[in-house]
Formats: C-alpha cells, structure tokens, sequence
C-alpha cells in the first residue's frame, strides 16, 4: 500500500503498547473520519488537526492533556477506556455526541459534563473513585444516561435537567433507590434499570418501577 494510499485512509486504528508511537505523523492523514489510539504515545496534540474526524476512541493514555478535542469540531463519538486522568476539564463547550468513559483509572471529576450540550447518550463504566454525577444546567438532547459499576456513585442529581431523557440504566453504584426514585425526574422517561446485585432488594426495586410504569432496558 503506497503512501497516498495511507494519506487517503478514512479509518485507522494503532496502539503501541512497547514502542512509544509519535504521532505527528498523523496530520497527514486529513481524511480520516474514525481514529482509535493507544497505548505509548507521544505528540497526542497532532490529533486535533484531523478536522474531518468524527469518532475517537483513546486506549491506554494515561493523564496527557485533551485541549485537542476542541479543535476537532465535527467530533460526534468520544470514548476514554483504560489509562488513568482525574477528569477531562480541558474539554470546552462542544458538539459530540456519545460520550462514554469506561475503566479510566483515578477518574473522579465530572462536573463540567454541561459542556456536552449535544450529548444524546452517556455511559460511565468502571469509576470507582466517581462520586457524584450532577447535572446543574439544562442538556436537552440527553436521551440515554447509563452508569455501570461506580461503585463509589452516592449521588445523580439534577435529573429534572434532562427534558428528553428517554432511558436510564443505574447498575452496582452506591446510589438511595428509594431517595434517587423520590427526586423529580423528566416526563420523557420511560425505561429504567436499577440493579444492586442483592436478589430480594432487586426484585423489590423491579416491581416498584413496574409499578411507577417504567419499561425493563432492553438491549435490542
């Protein structure tokens, strides 16, 4: 495959896990549109100079600065898996997506979660230093919130602030059902998942939402 070939790749995915990877080679490659990247890497600025790019998943990068994304304005698909970083405060106002942070290592800051004004989904898996989710501003394209595994999360709130949430997911997490499901939630709500791992206080849960007439999540 000749060079042009490469420069004119739409899709690329590369993670060094020994040989640390210098990317600045990657602003040749103006057209990609889908960008996964991990491991050892260097010169993590260079991304924000894909402008065309519109998914980016980052695997393995440990506290290197994110100023970049808010140069990459058609960026609708964010994922951080694994690696270790406090929060991602760099993040400015922007227009992704999807955004979902899984097994990221000390994570524990989401508070300006706000500057996702687009988001339609959320997922935070595996955050176990994660101990509040507080929406304080109105995100009104938020359809689908799910928090996997937080087992530190005591406390979401705000709920009222997401007018089109439509799904909500809430698995092993340290949250009050019974103070999270008395806060007043969106209209638009229609399925919910709270799940302890404890089989009576789960089944108890099931049938009190059954009974507030919300739907079982279903994966399909």
């Amino acid at each position: 495959m000749g060079i042009e070939t490469l420069r004119s790749l739409r899709e690329l995915s590369i993670i060094s896990e020994k040989k640390t990877l210098n990317l600045q080679y990657l602003k040749e490659f103006s057209h990609l549109e889908q960008l996964h990247v991990g491991g050892k890497v260097k010169n993590l600025d260079a991304v924000g100079d894909l402008k065309d790019l519109n998914y980016l998943a980052l695997h393995s990068i440990s506290k290197l600065p994110l100023h970049f994304v808010n140069r990459l304005k058609k960026l609708k698909h964010l994922r951080i898996l694994l690696g270790g970083r406090e929060h991602i405060q760099e993040i400015e106002e922007n227009e992704i997506d999807d955004l979902e942070i899984s097994r990221v290592r000390g994570f524990h800051d989401l508070s300006n979660i706000a500057n996702f004004r687009a988001l339609t989904r959320l997922v935070m898996e595996d955050q176990i230093q994660l101990r509040e989710v507080s929406f304080d501003r109105e995100m009104k394209a938020l359809e689908e919130l799910a928090i996997w595994n937080c087992k530190g999360l005591s406390r979401l709130t705000g709920m009222e602030q997401l007018p089109s949430l439509r799904k909500l997911r809430i698995l092993k997490t340290a949250i009050d059902f019974d103070s999270f499901i008395h806060q007043k939630l969106p209209s638009s709500l229609s399925t919910v998942e709270f799940v302890t791992t404890k089989r009576k206080v789960d089944q108890e849960i099931q049938e009190s939402l059954v009974k507030l007439g919300y739907q079982k999540w279903s994966s399909s």
